[in-house]
């Protein structure tokens, strides 16, 4: 499969990109919720301006075309949004923003989750990932990828509790 890869960069989202992000989701969710989850256009529209501070919108030349939303928890980063325009679909963008994450993901030791559809081709493409499905619900399911993070990371970026106090003095000394 030889597919063009497109360049793009990322900004943060701003409120005057909350429109395009409901358009985005019609243009890309609308089809496939209509026959699984059903479609709110009034919770469609919250959906497009919740965690605006964590969203970046995608650019390919001067042109917005896409949206990705990840949200940094205590113990994830959940991917909570990622939609691309139709016609730039199928071009690099997704795979390359999942391999983004991905960085983030190891550079932290956090696993990634996220809820998809399951009739979607979103879907293979987290599987293509390593993302497993860890709940399947009757239409969609959320899905998973561990960072694959060796031991002294995994010490080094895990919160401090009296339970793993004395991991510092096995790794230093």
């Amino acid at each position: 499969m030889n597919r063009k890869s497109i360049e793009f960069t990322l900004r943060p989202a701003t409120l005057n990109d909350i429109e395009f992000i409901y358009e985005l989701r019609t243009k890309t969710m609308k089809p496939y919720f209509e026959g699984t989850l059903g479609w709110s256009e009034a919770l469609e529209r919250e959906k497009a301006a919740d965690e605006l501070t964590n969203a970046e919108i995608v650019i390919a030349g001067q042109k917005r075309v896409g949206v990705i939303k990840v949200i940094p928890k205590t113990d994830e980063l959940h991917l909570h949004q990622m939609q691309i325009l139709p016609e730039f679909q199928k071009k690099g963008i997704g795979a390359e923003l999942v391999r983004r994450t991905i960085s983030r993901s190891e550079q932290s030791c956090k696993p990634i989750t996220l809820f998809v559809v399951n009739n979607t081709p979103a879907k293979r493409l987290y599987e293509r990932f390593g993302f497993v499905v860890t709940n399947d619900f009757e239409q969609h399911c959320r899905m998973c990828r561990q960072p694959s993070c060796d031991e002294h990371s995994v010490m080094v970026n895990r919160p401090y509790s009296k339970a793993n106090s004395g991991d510092a003095k096995k790794l230093h000394g």
